[in-house]
């Protein structure tokens, strides 16, 4: 017998006890000469204090929409609307500018995807983290950077963002928002993605460790399942702009549950023997968000007519959440 769907706002409950943040019905479109694109539909979720979430997809799939609308950083040819964003007991749609402003770094830390257009070009870099890092001392600017791999720059620090590398603009990124700030809440937005493995290692441990000495919570936006694996007690899988598949993270890779979610599973080279090709998605997410019925369909091996008719609503699949009209099968 199939699964039950649940109500369209339904959200995965957070196993780790009151949420920090409780995201409900969250949707961004954005207007354009061709009319209204929507970015983000119908997301749901609660992160309890502590929790880290990770959030996969391909590019396109509407996670780093979703990280700048919890921030209220969206263009102005952007519209959002959810039936709630709290935060800590704050609804974060009903704060006026200022009000955001106050949480913005301080309670809310944002490490963006683009290190090298995220700093002031005309400005050294030890100035920018002295804006940032108010009343830092050289001790602490010292153990910061030294903290992120960064020590052999500290006399370097006169110098501006287009004498550093990519990687290490990002470690200078995560250092500040991060490690100097310690926010409640911290949007990581592929932050590990420029660096090599071994800087890679000593920046995830250290973002663990920091969840588990001041409770640093946090979503973590990334294409590598590997690392995601690593640091995420839950995972979401968007696509579309959707969650199709929220799951503990350990369920997730043993269990997955839709479609979608098994087959970028199937694309990762370990999971393969030696000599077997790789499983690739057939065709491409563009448009797939203006498309009827379920978003997946016209790339799912497992499609049925219904699929290309009517939107999936979440069914609940032990403990997964799932966006599919087939949850529960045995596909």
């Amino acid at each position: 017998m199939a699964p039950e769907p649940k109500a369209g706002g339904a959200a995965a409950p957070s196993p780790a006890g009151p949420a920090l943040l409780s995201v409900r019905d969250l949707a961004v479109t954005f207007r354009t000469r061709d009319g209204e694109v929507p970015a983000v539909r119908e997301v749901s979720f609660d992160l309890a204090r502590g929790e880290i979430l990770g959030l996969v997809g391909e590019s396109g799939s509407g996670k780093s929409t979703l990280l700048t609308a919890l921030m209220r950083m969206l263009p102005r040819n952007a519209g959002i609307t959810a039936g709630h964003i709290g935060f800590d007991g704050t609804d974060l749609l009903a704060l006026r500018e200022d009000g955001m402003r106050r949480l913005r770094g301080d309670r809310i830390g944002l490490i963006p995807q683009r290190p090298m257009t995220s700093l002031s070009p005309t400005t050294s870099v030890g100035r920018q983290l002295r804006w940032h890092l108010d009343g830092l001392d050289e001790g602490r600017l010292k153990e910061l950077l030294g903290g992120v791999g960064l020590g052999a720059v500290l006399d370097r620090l006169d110098s501006y963002p287009f004498e550093f590398s990519g990687g290490q603009l990002q470690r200078l990124l995560i250092a500040v928002a991060a490690l100097g700030k310690q926010p409640d809440l911290l949007l990581a937005d592929e932050p590990t993605t420029t660096l090599d493995a071994t800087v890679q290692a000593q920046v995830l441990r250290l973002l663990l460790e920091l969840r588990d000495r001041v409770g640093l919570t946090m979503v973590f936006v990334t294409h590598d399942l590997g690392v995601i694996s690593q640091v995420s007690d839950r995972i979401g899988v968007m696509y579309a702009g959707r969650l199709v598949e929220v799951a503990p993270a350990r369920e997730l890779f043993d269990a997955p549950r839709h479609p979608y979610t098994r087959a970028l599973l199937e694309a990762i080279p370990g999971r393969h023997r030696r000599g077997e090709p790789l499983r690739s998605i057939p065709g491409t997410v563009t448009g797939a968000n203006r498309l009827p019925g379920c978003p997946f369909a016209p790339r799912c091996a497992a499609v049925v007519d219904r699929c290309h008719e009517e939107n999936p609503e979440v069914r609940e699949v032990g403990e997964s959440l799932v966006r599919c009209h087939r949850a529960g099968e045995d596909l």
